[in-house]
């Protein structure tokens, strides 16, 4: 069957299941960057600490690695929704590469409990006389079952299983950008997709080494913000030595992360397709600004964590950081989306925009299971925060 035969006709107004697709996936990004961001700062913060014999770093490597496991479990649950919606909005494009893919896109599934598991137990491992972590996905007879069968040595860092945990992401990643190549790109499915495989990748697409870089960057940008986020906080309550350490260990991941980011991004506009990479560079003045202003804003960002690395009050910096932050998730967002659909015109495939009437039950159904949805998520956050800081 030809999928790009059958007209693809949408549930609802194309522009609403637009905004629905953004705004997830922005929301989406956050998690999705932590998961891989946070083992790889673990991992960095632990080589830091032994050379240096920086206790301060150290600690660090503590509290990154009790909140690995959270930050894999949400954005596990974040995918769900840009998932459908993609599904929705190019399912004539995402499910057949999705089918050339099959069985690598099968495959993330035991990766990802590999990667959980191991995030938990290395979590379990640093757990110490601190309340756990766990406690909001496990109970407490639960929880004490796993840890009755420590052993000698388990209260190692775990780096071995840190490393795992990082390869696990880096692999689900690498799934990610292969399938999002592959939906935006018809003219590279083979000859026999109708019977795939289940094992084609676009290894020798010049956008592999890029996006992969460029997701990697963005990671390192998040997670490094979030470290330096938790500094700022402990330079307010007092903890100066700990609070300034760490915030300056952010804002050096966060500066050399965009720096990353921007030459990768650089190198994605140009391996494009050249009538792509002109419309992107060289289009309309909005297009040039979702493409360029994602990294401005970035580069903000760096300059706000590096400010409050040595100001007297890091807080009010960090809070307008992360405000030009998410401002820069939305924009590469929308860069993301312009691609996507500048490769697809460029082989000649719009989508078609056709839309149906907006049902009151439906559209209230939605509101109201979404507010619920997002007070439940802010109850738990509330409950589960500790009472004192570590």
């Amino acid at each position: 069957m030809n999928f790009l035969a059958v007209p693809p006709v949408l549930p609802a107004s194309s522009v609403l299941l637009r905004t629905l697709h953004l705004a997830a996936f922005v929301l989406f990004l956050v998690p999705m960057n932590l998961a891989l961001g946070l083992p790889l700062l673990t991992l960095a913060a632990e080589a830091i600490g032994r050379w240096r014999h920086d206790t301060f770093v150290r600690r660090l490597t503590i509290w990154l690695a009790r909140r690995t496991p959270g930050a894999i479990a949400l954005a596990a649950a974040t995918a769900f929704p840009v998932y459908l919606l993609s599904v929705a909005r190019y399912g004539w494009t995402a499910l057949p590469a999705g089918r050339l893919m099959g069985w690598v896109i099968l495959a993330v599934i035991p990766v990802l409990v590999a990667g959980c598991g191991g995030a938990f137990w290395v979590a379990l491992r640093r757990r110490g006389s601190e309340p756990s972590t766990l406690r909001p996905f496990l109970p407490d007879v639960v929880e004490s079952y796993i840890l009755a069968f420590r052993r000698r040595g388990l209260e190692r860092p775990g780096l071995v299983l840190t490393a795992l945990v990082t390869l696990c992401m880096l692999a689900v990643e690498f799934v990610f950008v292969s399938h999002a190549i592959l939906a935006s790109r018809p003219d590279l499915w083979p000859a026999a997709a109708d019977m795939p495989s289940g094992l084609f990748l676009p290894l020798r697409d010049p956008q592999l080494v890029p996006r992969l870089l460029l997701m990697l960057a963005g990671a390192m940008a998040v997670s490094g913000f979030f470290a330096a986020w938790h500094g700022a906080d402990h330079v307010r309550d007092g903890d100066t030595a700990y609070g300034r350490s760490v915030l300056i260990f952010g804002a050096l991941a966060l500066a050399i992360a965009v720096i990353l980011q921007i030459t990768s991004g650089v190198w994605l506009v140009y391996s494009l397709p050249p009538s792509v990479s002109t419309a992107l560079s060289a289009g309309s003045p909005s297009g040039i600004l979702v493409l360029w202003g994602g990294a401005g804003a970035a580069v903000a960002t760096a300059v706000l964590a590096l400010v409050a690395a040595f100001a007297p009050a890091p807080c009010q910096y960090i809070y307008a950081g992360a405000v030009v932050l998410f401002y820069s998730l939305g924009s590469t967002t929308l860069a993301r989306e312009r691609i996507r659909e500048a490769l697809l015109a460029a082989a000649k495939i719009v989508p078609a925009k056709a839309s149906v009437c907006a049902q009151p039950e439906a559209v209230g159904a939605f509101v109201a299971v979404s507010v619920l949805g997002a007070a439940a998520i802010a109850y738990m956050i509330a409950v589960s925060t500790p009472s004192r800081r570590e």
